[in-house]
C-alpha cells in the first residue's frame, strides 16, 4: 500500500489552515461603554446592583459572544468583577444592552459614593474593564477598557 509520507501530509494541512485564516473577514472592534448602574438593593452586609453595558458592533456581520468578564470601579472605587457565561448576539451595526446583576459589599464605601455622585450632579466617574469571548467556531477573545461618566440610579 502507497501511503504519502508524512511531511507531504503536515504541508497540505498548513496550507490549508492559512488559506481558511485568509477567508476570515476583517472584524472592527466593538465598544463597549458602562450606560446605566442601577442599585437593586442596599444591605448591611450586601448590596445589589445591575450594571447595564451599551455595546456598538460597527460590524456588517452579527458578532457571537460565548463569554464576557468584566470589572468596573467607580470613582475609584472597586464595585463588581465577574464573568457572565451567557451566550447572546451582537446585531451587526447596531447598538446591544447588556445586563448584569452584581453582589458587592460595599458597607463602608456606600457613603462616600452617594456622597461623590450628590457633589457631582449624579454622575461618577467610572473604569471598565474586561474581556469578550467571541465566536462559536472560529473562536477568540478581546479584551476592552473604557473611562467615562455614569448616573447611579436609585
Amino acid at each position: 500500500m502507497n501511503r504519502p509520507p508524512l511531511r507531504v501530509l503536515a504541508v497540505v494541512l498548513a496550507l490549508l489552515l492559512v488559506g481558511c485564516a485568509g477567508q476570515q473577514p476583517e472584524i472592527r472592534e466593538p465598544t463597549y461603554r458602562l450606560e446605566r448602574v442601577e442599585l437593586l438593593q442596599l444591605g448591611l452586609t450586601e448590596q445589589r446592583f445591575a450594571l447595564t453595558l451599551l455595546v456598538d458592533n460597527p460590524n456588517d456581520r452579527a458578532l457571537p459572544v460565548r463569554a464576557l468578564t468584566y470589572s468596573v470601579d467607580l470613582e475609584g472605587i472597586p464595585l463588581a468583577e465577574g464573568e457572565s457565561n451567557d451566550r447572546f448576539t451582537l446585531p451587526a451595526n447596531s447598538e446591544h444592552p447588556v445586563r448584569l446583576e452584581v453582589r458587592t459589599r460595599l458597607l463602608e464605601s456606600m457613603p462616600e459614593l452617594l456622597r461623590r455622585m450628590d457633589l457631582q450632579a449624579g454622575e461618577l466617574g467610572y473604569e471598565l474593564r474586561g474581556e469578550v469571548e467571541y465566536g462559536t467556531w472560529m473562536r477568540g477573545s478581546r479584551a476592552f477598557e473604557r473611562r467615562g461618566r455614569v448616573t447611579l440610579a436609585r
